[in-house]
C-alpha cells in the first residue's frame, strides 16, 4: 500500500518516480518537471519517506543545474554528471536528519543546501581552491611529459558542511612545448601536497593556456627572489633556489638583462632542473665550452636530467641553436 505521498509522486512526476522505486536512477531527472509551489508544498508533507524526499530533492537540483545531469544513485544519495566531464556525488543522510523533525522549514533548508551544490560545481567554491594558484609554478620537463595515470581521480570535497565527491575524468597533463625536446608543465600545492596540474584543474580555475602561464611565471618570480651566478665568466650558470632553475628560462625579465652581458646572442641550455647555463654566441671560444659543461652536469645529474639541447633566444622567444 503506497502513502498518500507516493501516490502525490505518481501523479505529479510520474516518469522520475516510476524510475526511482528500486532506489536509484538509469536516466537522468527531468528539472522541466519542477515547479517552486509544488516542490515546496511536497518537501512541507510531514508524512515524507526518505525516497520521496530523495526524488524531490534531485528534481530541484536538476532544475538549477540545466546543461548537466541529475542521477538518483540510492535512498538517500544524488549523483551529478558535470558538463566539464566531472562527477558530484551528494549524500543526503545529514541534511535528511536535520529536516525530518522540521518539516515546516525543509524547503528552506534543501534550497541553501542546494545552492551550495551549485557554488561547488560552478567552481567558486572549495572545488576551485583544490589546487592554491599562488603556488603554481611551471616545470621545464624533457620530451614527452610523464605519464599521467589512468582513471578517474576522486576528490571529497567539504563545504558549509556539504561533503561531495568530484571525479575528475579530465586526466591529461597540462603541457605545452617549449623548443625541440623541450616542453613545460605546471605544478601546484593541493591540501600539502605538490601536483601536476591536469586539464580538469585548468578549466576548474579557468584559466586558459595563456593565462596560466603568466600566473604560473609571475608565481616562479615571487618564489625564487634570490638567484646566484656561480661563474665570473661565461659559460654563466644560474643557480635558484629549489630546484627550478630550469624554469627561469621563461622569465623574460631576465633575460632581456643578460642579454647586455653577453657577447652576440644568447644561447642558453637547462641539462638538469636545477641548473640554467647560458652564454654569447660571439664570446671567445664559441658555444664550445658551454657544450661541454653542459654534458658534464647532463651526465652526472641526480635531480633529473632534462636535455643537452643548445637554445637561442630570438624576438623574445628561445628556440633550437643549430650550429
Amino acid at each position: 500500500m503506497k502513502s498518500p505521498i507516493q501516490f502525490v509522486l505518481l501523479a505529479v512526476l510520474p516518469a522520475m518516480v516510476l524510475l526511482t522505486l528500486a532506489g536509484c536512477s538509469k536516466q537522468p531527472v527531468d528539472g522541466h518537471l519542477y515547479t517552486p509551489a509544488g516542490w515546496e508544498k511536497l518537501m512541507k508533507d510531514p508524512a515524507l519517506s526518505k525516497a520521496d524526499f530523495t526524488q524531490i530533492y534531485a528534481l530541484a537540483t536538476s532544475a538549477q543545474f540545466r546543461g548537466c545531469q541529475v542521477f538518483i544513485t540510492g535512498k538517500l544519495q544524488i549523483t551529478l554528471k558535470l558538463d566539464d566531464g566531472g562527477e558530484v556525488k551528494v549524500p543526503l543522510d545529514t541534511l535528511w536528519a536535520e529536516t525530518v523533525k522540521d518539516p515546516a522549514s525543509r524547503a528552506a533548508t534543501c534550497r541553501r543546501h542546494i545552492n551550495e551544490v551549485v557554488a561547488l560545481k560552478a567552481g567558486s567554491g572549495a572545488l576551485a581552491a583544490r589546487v592554491d594558484r599562488s603556488t603554481i609554478r611551471p616545470v621545464i620537463w624533457s620530451g614527452l611529459p610523464p605519464e599521467s595515470g589512468g582513471g578517474k581521480i576522486v576528490q571529497t570535497i567539504t563545504a558549509n558542511g556539504l561533503e561531495s565527491k568530484y571525479v575528475r575524468q579530465t586526466n591529461q597533463l597540462v603541457t605545452e612545448p617549449l623548443a625541440a625536446d623541450i616542453c613545460i608543465l605546471y605544478l601546484g600545492d593541493r591540501d600539502g601536497d605538490s601536483v601536476y596540474l591536469v586539464e580538469a584543474d585548468r578549466q576548474l580555475l579557468h584559466l586558459d593556456l595563456p593565462a596560466l602561464h603568466k600566473l604560473a611565471v609571475e608565481n616562479l618570480a615571487v618564489l625564487m627572489p634570490k638567484l646566484t651566478h656561480r661563474e665570473l665568466q661565461p659559460p654563466f650558470s644560474i643557480i635558484a633556489a629549489g630546484k627550478y632553475s630550469a624554469s627561469l628560462l621563461l622569465v623574460d625579465k631576465l633575460w632581456d638583462e643578460q642579454a647586455s652581458a653577453v657577447r652576440g646572442e644568447l644561447i642558453a641550455a637547462v641539462p638538469s632542473g636545477s641548473e640554467l647555463i647560458f652564454t654569447g654566441s660571439t664570446e671567445p671560444g664559441g658555444v664550445e665550452p658551454l657544450r661541454r659543461q653542459v654534458q658534464q652536469v647532463y651526465g652526472s645529474s641526480r635531480d633529473g636530467a632534462i636535455s643537452t639541447t643548445l637554445l637561442v633566444r630570438r624576438n623574445g622567444k628561445w628556440e633550437p641553436f643549430k650550429n
